[in-house]
């Protein structure tokens, strides 16, 4: 027969994985907080940093080049294929200037909790991404401009697939030809992938917000800077704005609320 003193003992250890559950979910939110505050702030000094650069002319970024720094400028324009031509979507086949390949992997495990108890656990992990950093150009009645998109994504970029495989296809294959490797990597058992693909056609009208600076050899292009943003938009620079405050309105206010509550509620309910 099992003593009175081993519940007790049982009953104890539970409270005690309850209670650091309670305090961990605690310390969750108020990260939480945090992060959409520095979040938000951001999108602010953002916005900031985009009122006080003057829009150029594309064929105007070569006057503005300075050999001691580097200069933050902004154009719009239409976006044409660089000198290596009109890229290709890998999974979609869309002719493009830039473009973005995801493919994520579903999953279902078995797990204990904290009781101890056996339970299935559905999840998610990203097994291949990439993006094209081939320059393209920004073309406007001025002239035109190269811009380096580096490991920038483009905000606004159209979705041209969004698919789902639950077992080896076409579209597989094509990762894999576009250099997607392990595609079943990662925990438990695979379920299926869900493919998607961005890209930034031909004749886009673009926003660009980045620098230029002297560069020896390289051609003069916009790049991403080195201490500032950088912004690629399919939206227009007021269009860009009023997104930008209200995401970080609504950041200052999530954050606000995560933070004030949890410290409430800790203060209301601490933990033993």
């Amino acid at each position: 027969m099992r003593s009175p003193g081993c519940g007790l003992r049982g009953e104890s250890q539970r409270y005690v994985a309850r209670e650091a559950r309670v305090t961990g979910l605690r310390i969750v939110l108020i990260v939480v907080g945090l992060a959409l505050l520095l979040w938000a702030a951001y999108e602010s000094y953002r916005r900031r940093v985009m009122a006080a650069t003057p829009t150029i002319g594309a064929g105007d970024v070569p006057s503005v080049v300075d050999d001691e720094r580097e200069v933050r400028v902004e154009v719009t324009g239409a976006a044409t294929p660089g000198p290596g031509g009109p890229l290709t979507a890998p999974l979609s086949g869309t002719p493009c200037v830039w473009y973005r390949t995801k493919v994520t992997r579903s999953y279902r495990k078995w797990e204990r909790d904290g009781d101890g108890n056996r339970r299935e656990v559905n999840g998610t992990n990203v097994v291949y991404e990439r993006q094209s950093a081939e320059p393209f150009v920004i073309t406007d009645v001025s002239g035109q401009v190269p811009v380096h998109p580096a490991d920038g994504r483009p905000d606004g970029a159209e979705r041209v697939l969004d698919d789902r495989e639950y077992a080896p296809g076409p579209l597989a294959r094509k990762a894999k030809a576009a250099g997607a490797r392990g595609l079943g990597a990662g925990p438990g058992t695979t379920k299926g992938h869900r493919y998607e693909e961005w890209v930034i056609r031909p004749g886009t009208n673009l926003y660009v917000l980045g620098a230029v600076r002297a560069g020896g050899t390289e051609q003069v292009a916009i790049r991403k800077p080195l201490n500032s943003p950088f912004i690629i938009s399919t939206r227009n620079e007021q269009e860009l704005s009023r997104f930008m405050r209200v995401k970080s309105l609504v950041g200052y206010a999530a954050g606000a609320i995560l933070l004030i509550g949890t410290v409430a509620w800790w203060i209301a309910a601490p933990t033993a």
